[in-house]
């Protein structure tokens, strides 16, 4: 099901009527600018970009919760797959699946004690897959649904070692590409920092290639 820009704001922690007040802000802004170049400096079709540039800019601004909601999805990924490694702690140490994951929420974030403490909920009135689909589905990264269907095994097999060493493995591995993903992370980060001294000093080549022409042309014409 679609959800309604409200529902789109809201979820992503924002404030809807701060949010809806800057779109307005923008259209107003650029509609007022470009009525005052068509009245006062006659110049038409500028004043027709300038009140043109107002819905594009309201896109624009939209287009950013994508980015949001990119960068929260791997930060709650990130979160469940480092809690994970004291779930396993705790499976280790003898506690069952659901004590672990209890033990799991005096270490999460908000949205993550919501997610455990619902999925808890669901545990305790339905001992099927359901409740860990469900949490699963919160997350859109598939290997997500892996781990949880591979504790769900380990609940329905009595929680004995031969599954537990299997989520181990798996859980191993996913870890491992984890922790690859986050160093590659970093030096493309690193390396994009890197680039904008080469940037500036195109930038400030090309104003001075532009201010050199300028002073030529305007010797020309002197002469």
């Amino acid at each position: 099901m679609k959800r309604t820009l409200r529902e789109r704001i809201n979820s992503l922690g924002l404030s809807y009527p701060k949010e809806m007040t800057i779109m307005v802000m923008l259209l107003v802004i650029f509609a007022i600018g470009g009525i005052v170049i068509i009245t006062f400096l006659k110049e038409l079709y500028i004043g027709i970009f300038v009140v043109a540039v107002g819905p594009i800019s309201v896109f624009f601004y939209i287009g950013r919760y994508s980015s949001i909601e990119k960068a929260q999805e791997k930060e709650h990924t990130d979160e469940l797959i480092s809690l994970l490694s004291y779930f396993e702690i705790f499976i280790s140490n003898g506690n069952n699946v659901y004590n672990s994951f209890k033990k799991l929420i005096p270490y999460t974030s908000s949205f993550m004690n919501d997610a455990i403490t619902s999925l808890l909920a669901m545990i305790d009135s339905d001992k099927s897959v359901g409740p860990y689909i469900t949490f699963a589905s919160k997350f859109k990264s598939h290997i997500i649904e892996s781990l949880l269907l591979s504790i769900y095994q380990m609940v329905g097999n009595g929680e004995n070692v031969s599954q537990f060493s299997e989520f181990d493995i798996l859980f191993g591995n996913i870890r491992n590409n984890f922790q690859e993903d986050l160093v590659d992370g970093k030096k493309r980060a690193l390396d994009t920092f890197n680039s904008f001294p080469l940037i500036g000093a195109g930038f400030v080549t090309i104003a001075l290639s532009i201010s050199i022409l300028s002073v030529i042309g305007d010797y020309i014409n002197v002469i």
